[in-house]
């Protein structure tokens, strides 16, 4: 009898949780930043995980100014910031990570216009490295290392 991916990765100490698939072939997830509930886009092509710079008093988040530019597919982004040593939680995951944050208006504008409900941010290949992760594209889970 053969194993399902999802038995074999929890007998591998991994967890899942569930991601949203968006009208823009993205996916979403929820996190915890700081003991915070956020939204997210997942985005395996992004180094850093980010934050909008308009939810750093919400999520407590203390940042500080940066000569580093982030670039997204469609322009580079200025006036970046970084916070370093946030904790953050998606299930029963929990790690620290350093945050990017800058302007996420045009993003949540893009969405908006789809009828898609805003995010608070991004996680990238930072937290994807950290976790282990595997996206299972199939059941839309994500699973993580704990």
């Amino acid at each position: 009898m053969s194993k399902t991916l999802n038995k074999f990765l929890k007998e591998s100490g991994y967890i899942s949780v569930k991601l949203n698939f968006l009208k823009t072939k993205h996916y979403s997830l929820e996190a915890k930043i700081n003991g915070i509930n956020g939204r997210f886009i997942l985005d395996t092509g992004a180094s850093n995980s980010c934050i909008c710079n308009s939810l750093e008093n919400i999520f407590d988040i203390i940042s500080k100014e940066t000569i580093e530019k982030a670039s997204s597919a469609t322009s580079e982004i200025s006036n970046t910031k970084i916070s370093k040593n946030n904790s953050i939680q998606i299930g029963k995951w929990e790690n620290k990570i350093n945050l990017m944050s800058f302007n996420m208006n045009y993003i949540n504008k893009l969405l908006g216009e789809k009828k898609i409900d805003l995010i608070d941010g991004i996680l990238g290949a930072d937290v994807l490295k950290k976790s282990k992760a595997i996206i299972d594209y199939k059941s839309s889970k994500l699973y993580l290392k704990l």
